[in-house]
């Protein structure tokens, strides 16, 4: 008898929600574990025969959390291992992966979003019963007697085992640094929100999960010394704050994109070469920037000095090197140079060397080659040519590409060298330069009149050999690939990612560059693919382009990783 009580009961219920000729409408009040529930606006009403509810108010008592798409027009709720999807004027809902059927279709009405009161509550298992006298719907989380009638008016809420989950909200996360941090650096940030909880901050292919200290209510503060001596190169990373409040968490990227450069760059390829003797009297001094992976050299930061004399005024400065030529000739004797800078993010470098210049010209009489132009093809072939001293050793150079090219004395005192354009080759007023050790031992420079230029139309796209794409990788990943031989490549990661079920987040592991051998292979060293975003599905789309002079670059290559 007691079951059959039961199925009454319930059919009666029912009836009392659908028949249309009861007063219902804006008359009905709710109550969830004992508290009634204050509708902002539009409160309960009846649709075609069915109780409908403001959805917000009815599962934020229930201690669920409700997100909203508004492009779909999709409603998602989850609370204690319940996931709920409903989209508005469909009948069919989802929970838990389950199709279920509505009675009535989700709906808008005056700007709320309504949704049918019993199947919201029995949805995310929670005991729906009616209170005829009161025309009051009470929803209790905790499963009471089948046989018991609730009355509001005396209704005490039984004692909870385990409190809905709390909300969790962020209102703000800042950085204290925006640009480039270099090693040594510490960072400071702040994270805004719900005050009691337990919150925590990555930056994804740098640090993971580095805990912050709630300083006052609802302010957390954390902090992160970039190490001085790792190799930590990324131009672009988005930081990630995480706030828990009980069985509930919350996460917020940074809108400010960090780089980190820890290592100075280097300055290479300097004329004329260090310890050498030069035989003219104006010779060209110049030096190259390379800072790999880094941020750049800053050409506001560079200071260029002959002798103790600053010349940087009278130099050509720019990111990538610096030119200069003397004004007047040079003493005999030795000079002294030095070029110091900094990158983007401060770090520093300096190179002091010292050439010597001798009056004696029989040493070296003349070096030339034979082509110029700005558009030479690939296959062509370049002649350089040395007179002077026989029986040494001569080699040449042409900026920072070509270094110390082997040159054969054909006849006495007559050195010649050859070289063959390549495609992808870009030399941009590039000093063309010889070197000739005597038979005794000393060494001289010489360096041609005119400057190397070839320019090719077009840059040949890189490739990738591994991974494969649409392969899943680890937390660790090299990447590797071919290009032209010599050639530099861009390489750029982004990656997106659904957190809670309903949260896209977007960010950027960094951007690197490398260089292909002389059979055109490249490699990255290994990177770190977390970002400190938890468990699930994480796409990453890697992206190269080869560089050329002057800011050119190459179409682009897509590789897609998953993890």
């Amino acid at each position: 008898m007691k079951g059959k009580r039961n199925v009454l009961k319930t059919a009666a219920l029912a009836a009392v929600l659908v028949v249309p000729g009861l007063a219902l409408g804006q008359n009905i009040s709710v109550i969830v574990n004992g508290d009634p529930v204050m509708f902002s606006g539009v409160g309960p009403r009846q649709v075609n025969g069915r109780v409908m509810v403001p959805l917000r108010g009815i599962m934020e008592k229930l201690g669920a959390y409700v997100g909203f798409d508004g492009a779909t027009r999709t409603v998602t709720a989850s609370k204690s291992g319940v996931d709920l999807t409903l989209r508005l004027g469909d009948r069919n809902a989802v929970v838990n992966g389950r199709t279920v059927v509505l009675d009535v279709p989700a709906q808008e009405i005056s700007g709320s979003t309504m949704v049918p009161l019993r199947f919201v509550g029995e949805a995310l298992g929670a005991d729906v019963k009616w209170s005829s006298a009161t025309y009051t719907v009470n929803i209790t989380t905790t499963t009471g007697s089948a046989d018991q009638q609730i009355d509001p008016n005396t209704y005490t809420p039984p004692t909870r085992t385990n409190p809905p989950p709390a909300r969790v909200s962020i209102t703000s996360f800042d950085l204290d640094h925006n640009g480039t941090i270099r090693g040594g650096e510490e960072l400071r940030l702040t994270l805004v929100g719900t005050p009691g909880g337990e919150a925590t901050f990555s930056i994804p292919g740098v640090i993971q999960d580095i805990q912050m200290t709630e300083t006052q209510p609802g302010v957390y503060v954390g902090s992160f010394r970039v190490p001085a001596n790792s190799p930590i190169n990324i131009s672009k990373a988005n930081a990630v704050g995480r706030l828990r409040v009980g069985g509930t968490e919350r996460m917020i990227q940074s809108g400010t994109s960090l780089g980190f450069d820890t290592q100075a760059p280097l300055i290479t390829a300097v004329t004329p070469d260090p310890g050498t003797r030069v035989t003219r009297d104006r010779p060209n001094i110049s030096a190259t920037f390379d800072d790999a992976s880094g941020s750049g050299v800053d050409p506001a930061t560079v200071e260029v000095r002959l002798d103790n004399r600053n010349i940087t005024g009278d130099a050509q400065v720019t990111s990538t090197f610096v030119s200069y030529r003397p004004d007047g000739a040079l003493s005999s004797g030795l000079h002294e140079v030095t070029i110091t800078a900094r990158d983007r993010a401060g770090n520093p470098v300096t190179k002091t060397w010292s050439f010597r210049v001798m009056n004696n010209a029989d040493v070296i009489r003349s070096f030339t080659y034979d082509a110029g132009g700005n558009e030479m093809l690939p296959g062509t072939d370049v002649t350089f040519t040395l007179v002077g001293e026989p029986g040494g050793t001569a080699t040449f150079n042409v900026g920072d590409r070509l270094r110390d090219r082997r040159m054969r004395e054909v006849e006495p005192g007559r050195y010649v060298g050859t070289y063959t354009i390549r495609r992808n080759d870009n030399f941009e007023n590039a000093p063309v330069t010889a070197k000739l050790v005597t038979n005794g031992g000393e060494t001289f420079t010489y360096e041609a009149q005119n400057r190397f230029n070839a320019r090719l139309r077009s840059l040949e796209a890189p490739s990738f050999t591994e991974p494969a794409d649409g392969a899943t990788v680890g937390n660790r990943v090299t990447l590797r690939g071919t290009a032209a031989p010599g050639s530099r490549v861009h390489i750029k990661i982004d990656y997106s990612k659904t957190t809670l079920g309903i949260f896209k987040m977007n960010g950027s592991l960094g951007e690197f560059d490398v260089t292909a051998d002389d059979r055109g292979r490249w490699e990255t060293d290994p990177i770190d693919f977390s970002t400190g975003l938890g468990g699930g599905a994480t796409t990453f789309n890697v992206t190269a382009v080869t560089l050329g002079a002057n800011g050119r670059e190459s179409s682009v290559t897509k590789l897609t990783l998953k993890k």
